[in-house]
């Protein structure tokens, strides 16, 4: 039986916990000596704000005293009438509480914003908020017609009897300095520090400023600040609207290191392999430059962001950073992409009604992106298994050190809840080139081990990937199919405490908190290829037969914050059943 462990180590590893995915967030201003949050007067704005949510036709509604004990949860937005109130398990949308005070226990989880008037605050640091919380004195002034409020302020003063609002009122506008690991551990960079500043003010009532500036200390070389390699990303956006109808125009500066294939595992499963096992499943290069871009926002879920892009993109060579287990061994070598300097326009957009960001149970996830490119000063390769008899060695299209390319990517996922503790969850995905000439070999793709099919060898369908150094995704061209059902069995143990050490707001993981187990039984299906005339091509214009799709099915036993799966290749009866450990859901 084949065997990779991703995260089997990852509960006994608190001690080396810093490695993959810590952040300390430092917030200079809106917190008083006593460490409350600081308490700001209700503005009318505010009143109105809070009005809107509590009569939104998803919220629900409580009074007075209110608990959400631990293990439960509640999908959508709350709204509570007077409190106290008590959080301790998990509401999937944001959280308004007027003229009352609100607890959050160890491992509460609100996946919107906190919004209190009339009370106080108090845990918020042992609660996992993925919005922003706002908490102001004055109570709100309201009178009930049927299920809903009306604002109700005092009468206002005479205009004589009026103050003039000071300068310097920053209503909503919070800063923060954040110490972070600022990526994924991997064998190029080892574990990337990030230093810098956040901002987010209110200019006016339809106008904020975002701004932040990380430095990036690369530790895989050394932990010199003399010598070591360092990198940066900056980005500045300004923000027309309200808080979730808006536009946003804004630029970014950037020198990082880039995953060539983003999706085999998680970012932070992909870290914990490397950390742990010396095992690195993705490869990397470097992108030096900058962007301009526009982003329109529709509600929450919807998203679409145009972008003009100039950068520098260069191969990089792996490196030896530590790791607990195999560090005598030999890290696969980072294979080379296809280096030059390039000009692209990108258009991307995202849809999610899901429920709940790490665990849904209903709704949608799509992903899009559309890339036109040009590459200028091409020094490198489009095909790494080239031979040649004279040097430089370049393929004829290349000649002249320009690339041209068109390229598409989607992903689909659908969430269906089918009885009270099943639940059904399909995926589809690919792309690929469209047009143009020959994908740089940085946007190319493989399938194999171990995702998206875990059932066959790793990049066992690459292209002649295989024969080439260190690897690499050849084929540039990708459909995959995901299904899986997964049924609960009912109980949950592990401290109320349980943190979160996903570094993706998409990706939740709570490593000390076993909820479950599920029983997973999945399936699924992919081919990889390459587009154009010529042998083993398929015409641009064709998708595969579906007879030559690679298929696998398995097994699943998911605890939460780990899963033990097996999977086995349809098509191949000789190839051992593989067992693979993931931290989190498969997708």
């Amino acid at each position: 039986m084949r065997s990779t462990v991703i995260a089997v180590f990852a509960l006994s590893m608190a001690g080396v916990a810093w490695a993959q995915d810590t952040t300390i967030t430092i917030r200079p201003s809106g917190r008083g000596a006593d460490g409350r949050l600081v308490l700001r007067q209700l503005p009318r704005d505010v009143a109105e704000e809070v009005v809107r949510f509590f009569n939104g036709p998803g919220t629900l509604h409580f009074s007075g005293v209110t608990r959400i004990p631990v293990g439960r949860g509640i999908d959508g937005d709350v709204a509570v009438l007077g409190g106290p109130v008590t959080v301790a398990g998990r509401i999937s949308g944001g959280l308004v509480v007027v003229n009352g005070d609100v607890v959050f226990e160890r491992g509460a989880v609100v996946g919107g914003d906190v919004i209190v008037v009339g009370g106080t605050v108090d845990g918020a640091d042992e609660a996992d908020i993925d919005g922003e919380i706002r908490a102001y004195r004055d109570p709100l002034r309201y009178r009930r017609t049927g299920d809903e409020i009306v604002y109700a302020p005092q009468r206002e003063p005479p205009r004589w009897a009026r103050t003039r609002r000071p300068l310097g009122d920053y209503r909503g506008s919070t800063s923060s300095f954040v110490i972070s690991l600022g990526g994924t551990y991997n064998r190029v960079e080892g574990a990337p520090i990030v230093v810098g500043p956040r901002l987010d003010t209110r200019l006016n009532d339809g106008m904020r400023f975002q701004a932040d500036a990380r430095g990036i200390f690369r530790t895989g070389r050394d932990f010199s600040f003399k010598s070591g390699d360092f990198g940066y990303r900056a980005r500045g956006e300004l923000i027309f609207g309200g808080r979730y109808d808006n536009i946003g125009f804004g630029v970014r500066g950037y020198d990082l290191m880039n995953s060539v294939e983003p999706w085999p595992l998680k970012d932070y499963e992909a870290g914990w392999a490397a950390i742990l096992l010396h095992s690195d499943y993705r490869d990397y290069y470097r992108r030096h430059g900058g962007a301009l871009y526009t982003t329109l926002r529709v509600g929450r879920p919807f998203a679409f962001t145009l972008e003009g892009r100039d950068e520098t993109q260069s191969s990089v060579e792996e490196r030896d950073p530590w790791s607990l287990f195999r560090g005598d061994r030999q890290w696969r070598e980072n294979p080379a992409i296809t280096d030059g300097r390039y000009r692209s326009a990108v258009a991307s957009f995202r849809f999610d009604t899901r429920n709940d960001r790490a665990t849904p149970s209903s709704g949608m996830w799509v992903t899009g992106e559309v890339e036109v490119g040009e590459g200028k000063e091409i020094t490198g390769t489009t095909d790494p298994n080239l031979v040649c008899v004279t040097t430089p060695c370049v393929p004829p299209e290349l000649q002249d050190g320009k690339l041209t390319y068109q390229r598409v990517f989607f992903d689909a996922r659908s969430y269906l809840r089918v009885s009270p503790a099943g639940r059904l969850n399909v995926r589809v995905a690919g792309g690929g080139r469209v047009g143009g000439e020959a994908l740089p070999l940085q946007r190319r793709f493989a399938l194999g081990f171990p995702d998206p099919l875990p059932g066959y060898g790793f990049r066992q369908f690459s292209c002649g990937g295989e024969s080439a150094n260190g690897s690499p995704a050849l084929c540039d061209r990708v459909l995959l199919g995901q299904v899986e059902f997964r049924t609960h069995l009912g109980f949950d143990f592990g401290p109320d405490w349980a943190n979160d050490w996903g570094g993706d707001e998409n990706d939740r993981y709570e490593p000390f908190h076993v909820t479950g187990p599920d029983i997973v039984v999945f399936a699924d299906a992919g081919r990889a290829w390459m587009g154009g005339s010529g042998a083993d091509r398929i015409p641009m214009d064709r998708l595969p037969a579906l007879s030559t799709f690679k298929g696998d099915i398995g097994l699943g036993l998911d605890l939460g914050p780990i899963g033990f799966y097996l999977a086995k290749a349809l098509d191949q009866a000789d190839r051992p059943v593989s067992f693979t450990v993931r931290m989190g859901r498969r997708f």
